[in-house]
């Protein structure tokens, strides 16, 4: 007898972490700040872009640790260039 409350949840109702969106957010940043300068107008474009980042990354965390930390190895290294690209901004922003 299959009762619904004890069901295992499978990850297709979970969904699976994908780190593109928040490495395309990282990518669109670094290159804002790279070509455009931290402290000039181009700041109306990309603070909004590290704050919608910093939301994808920490909506992409939480279906990872719903998901039971299981992803494949191009999810694994999706995050980690995700966030040395948010490391770089960063790095920018605060001149270092």
């Amino acid at each position: 007898m299959n009762n619904p409350s004890t069901t295992e949840h499978t990850d297709a109702a979970h969904g699976t972490p994908s780190w593109e969106l928040a490495l395309l957010l990282t990518g669109a940043t670094c290159a804002v700040l790279r070509f455009g300068g931290v402290w000039s107008w181009w700041a109306l474009l990309w603070i909004p872009l590290l704050a919608v980042t910093l939301g994808c990354l920490a909506f992409e965390w939480q279906t990872l640790a719903r998901n039971r930390w299981r992803t494949g190895v191009g999810g694994w290294l999706l995050l980690v260039v995700a966030h040395l690209g948010l490391v770089a901004a960063l790095a920018m922003i605060l001149g270092r």
